[in-house]
């Protein structure tokens, strides 16, 4: 494996925040932080600068995950992964995320997404397809060197 990936979660459901933080320590990732609302998550971005970020799209305290999403771009060099059952309510450029993975989701798909996100993020482009219940963001699918199809 190449380095770790440098990881935020911003994810207010205990058991997918506990899968997820599994699924990314099993295959050598870092977590740098987690945050439940929107604003933690921003003010965690700022200060651990992430690779990627995992978010929900609706939070605790009802803040939204696009707020995450807008201020990792604004950052800039920082990855974020809408994880929602909500996902229809994005637009097609998904809101300043590179892609998006539906709820309810196999512990298979989310070790798929990953494998797919390392390689996007470390070595474009992914020699794998984009998997199943994964949708890329068009600026995202430009900047990894996606073929369409």
């Amino acid at each position: 494996m190449s380095e770790p990936l440098r990881v935020l979660l911003v994810e207010d459901e205990a058991l997918i925040l506990m899968q997820l933080e599994m699924l990314l320590e099993d295959a050598g990732h870092l977590i740098v932080g987690t945050a439940v609302r929107a604003e933690e998550g921003v003010a965690l971005l700022r200060e651990t600068r992430p690779d990627l970020v995992f978010v929900d799209l609706r939070l605790a305290d009802g803040s939204s995950g696009v707020a995450v999403a807008q201020a990792a771009l604004g950052i800039g060099g920082i990855t974020c992964v809408f994880i929602t059952a909500n996902s229809r309510q994005l637009t097609g450029d998904l809101e300043g995320a590179a892609a998006v993975i539906a709820k309810p989701f196999s512990g298979s798909a989310l070790e798929d997404t990953l494998a797919f996100l390392e390689q996007a993020l470390r070595r474009p482009p992914p020699d794998m397809a984009v998997p199943h219940g994964m949708r890329i963001a068009p600026i995202a699918r430009a900047n990894w060197a996606l073929i369409e199809g």
